[in-house]
């Protein structure tokens, strides 16, 4: 909710407030002499409706800043008292403003207080700039003392600037987030497999070089692509969360324990009946090799799901825009044929064939459908983690884990992104096929290879089932 403290008179203020969309249908608007007068108890009361203070001084803003988030109010009675010299705290410490820490406290009922910007040029602005959580001066007509108390100094004095600051706040907290859906769904996957694969008598299935790899894809790598997502306007639409929030919310966990246990049946699949599937040597290089690079693909394609921390489900949604997204996923695959293919000795790994890199790269691409499917699981965000309930003006759009938007995305739509992406993908794929193999490019053939690819996959498939379908059963080699 943003309030205007000013020094017109309250007619004028009532009327700027009002054009601007400050003020609204159930606020309030006040003078400062009134508002001196009340009660920390009884201004309270007001400040979720208060929108306009007119005929204001310098202190009714540090007072409304210490009532709302609490940061400067006194802690101790000798505190209060040199702060109200000419007051009696036995008789006026609940009457006077701003009041002190204990009563704000016990008011708050435990919730904490408010996340307060303040904005402000003059000398006298430098108290309330320094009491707010994030203080704002101008750059022009700004004077000294405001910018050395300030946070944020707007170079263009431009009011709106202030708008583009929040935006690009929320999108760097938001970036957090999603590396942080993106980190701990493949630390619990290989910490997971890794436990697993000791118990069912296997060595660890990922070596220290290819754990070194990974973790580079995770961290370095996976803080770079996530970590520079450009924002987007929709990020307004969104209520502000409180300040002790937690960074992982609910529609978070979601994703993280769905695409965990997906890729966990994948990986432990690959480690106990990869040997049938890909007719290879049980607990072989080329076997751990097959797993390493589905685990891989499983995280290069979460990542595009990681683009989203709700409901929504755009996992290309303005790449155009996030070429340094682009750039990691192309080093990370590069890298990856480069450490299967020639890595050797060093890596532990052997080089795949065609099929067995096609295979694998579609196994870990399945990590998108998944990722449409568990955002159909209703799970919505803690209402308590958004502020401005119950005030004026307050809006909830993004409470049910939209990740901001006023409106859910439809399950059609959901399904027109998984197109966009698996259409282009096969046309792509059976294209090079028939050039490949010097044939005409035409819809027929485009069709026709995409059903031989199926097939070869479905017949890899059987050999789980029916080992002998292979004529060498799980102790050939590719």
């Amino acid at each position: 909710i943003v309030r205007m403290i000013t020094g017109d008179n309250l007619e004028t203020a009532c009327a700027i407030a009002r054009e601007a969309g400050i003020f609204t249908d159930g606020g309030v608007a006040m003078e400062g002499k009134e508002l001196r007068e009340l009660t920390p108890a009884e201004l309270d009361g007001v400040l979720p409706r208060l929108q306009v203070v007119a005929r204001s001084s310098p202190h009714d803003k540090n007072i409304i800043v210490q009532r709302l988030n609490g940061e400067l109010l006194p802690k101790t009675r000798e505190e209060w008292e040199e702060v109200h010299p000419e007051s009696s705290w036995e008789r006026d410490r609940d009457r006077v403003l701003p009041g002190y820490r204990e009563e704000w406290e016990l008011a708050r009922g435990g919730e904490g207080g408010e996340v307060v910007g303040v904005t402000g040029d003059g000398t006298n602005d430098g108290p309330a700039l320094k009491a707010a959580d994030v203080g704002l001066s101008m750059g022009i007509s700004g004077t000294d003392v405001a910018k050395d108390a300030s946070d944020i100094v707007i170079l263009d004095d431009n009011f709106s600037s202030i708008v583009k600051a929040v935006l690009w706040g929320r999108s760097v907290y938001d970036n957090i987030r999603k590396f942080l859906q993106f980190q701990l769904t493949v630390n619990v996957v290989a910490l997971t497999v890794t436990f697993l694969s000791s118990i069912g008598g296997y060595q660890p299935p990922l070596n220290a070089v290819m754990m070194l790899w990974v973790n580079l894809i995770m961290d370095t790598m996976g803080a770079l692509a996530l970590g520079t997502e450009p924002p987007t306007q929709e990020l307004l639409l969104r209520p502000p969360y409180k300040r002790d929030s937690s960074l992982i919310s609910r529609p978070m966990w979601r994703n993280i324990l769905v695409q965990s246990v997906y890729q966990l049946w994948l990986l432990l699949f690959m480690l106990f009946e990869g040997p049938e599937f890909f007719s290879c040597v049980d607990g072989s290089a080329h076997h751990f090799t097959l797993l390493f690079n589905a685990f891989v693909f499983c995280q290069i394609f979460n990542e595009f799901n990681a683009r989203e921390i709700g409901d929504d489900f755009r996992p290309v949604k303005l790449l155009h825009k996030s070429p340094m997204f682009l750039g990691v996923i192309f080093i990370t695959v590069a890298g990856q044929y480069w450490i299967v293919q020639y890595g050797g000795d060093f890596t532990s790994t052997v080089p795949l064939n065609e099929d067995e890199w096609i295979i694998t790269a579609v196994l870990g691409a399945f990590s998108i459908p998944v990722g449409l499917l568990m955002r159909l699981i209703p799970v919505s965000e803690d209402p308590r983690s958004f502020a401005l309930q119950g005030q004026v003006g307050a809006t909830r759009e993004g409470g049910g884990g939209k990740s901001g938007r006023g409106e859910s995305q439809g399950f059609a739509n959901k399904l027109v992104q998984l197109a966009a992406i698996v259409v282009p993908v096969a046309v792509l794929y059976s294209v090079l096929q028939l050039l490949q193999g010097g044939r005409e490019v035409d819809v027929e053939g485009i069709v026709g290879e995409w059903g031989l690819f199926v097939d070869r996959f479905r017949s890899h498939w059987g050999k789980v089932d029916n080992p002998d379908l292979d004529g060498g059963g799980a102790g050939g080699e590719l």
